[in-house]
């Protein structure tokens, strides 16, 4: 309805609008960028902003321009599960078998992920949305699954997403050690919530 109203061709709100049509923003051109230098150097990127920012469209136009013989992307949207169904997560992500053991799974884990990197000459990259609502056990894990061949190595990348309070999570001390691995930390203000609706004019 209000398409003819305002003389629009399309719904400016549509969640699956292509990513021509959004307006770039100063803060969504550095998203971007930094999630392009965190899927060379592989590591722990952390990206937050306000809900309804923009912060999983600029993953989606990240996720358009990867080379696939060289990148692979999973996304997790799902944040709000136990450690085990976490497990669960990542290693149907990577086509692994699921274990009743987590220290099984764990183990999968990192040789698939070092397979990919080593052999395949393929970086994996896991983004989990919402991250804020990741349990501290997830976190802690997280930080044991980068350790690779004696802590020397960084096997994947890993993007955390979510809102503003993740920056403070990550700030308690219990979380020191996984806050270190943080190679990529950007606090955005907007993204590319707004769209080019004056063109329709």
């Amino acid at each position: 309805m209000f398409n003819s109203f305002y003389g629009l061709s399309f719904n400016p709100f549509d969640k699956s609008i292509p990513k021509s049509y959004a307006f770039k923003s100063g803060d969504f051109k550095q998203m971007l960028s930094r999630l392009d230098y965190l899927k060379n150097t592989r590591g722990i990127g952390l990206f937050t902003a306000p809900p309804g920012m923009g912060k999983t469209f600029a993953l989606r136009c990240f996720a358009k321009n990867l080379n696939p013989n060289l990148f692979r992307l999973s996304y997790i949207c799902l944040s709000t599960v136990s450690v085990s169904e976490f497990y669960h997560q990542f290693s149907f992500e990577l086509g692994l078998d699921y274990s009743t053991k987590k220290s099984v799974m764990f183990r999968n884990i990192q040789e698939r992920l070092f397979y990919l990197l080593k052999e395949k000459r393929k970086t994996f990259i896991l983004a989990i949305d919402e991250s804020q609502y990741l349990n501290a056990g997830i976190f802690r894990d997280i930080r044991m699954l980068m350790n690779a061949h004696f802590d020397s190595l960084d096997c994947f990348a890993l993007v955390f997403i979510g809102q503003p309070y993740l920056s403070s999570i990550l700030e308690k001390p219990v979380h020191e050690s996984l806050r270190q691995r943080i190679v990529v930390h950007y606090s955005c203000r907007i993204l590319c919530a707004f769209l080019r609706v004056l063109q329709e004019f």
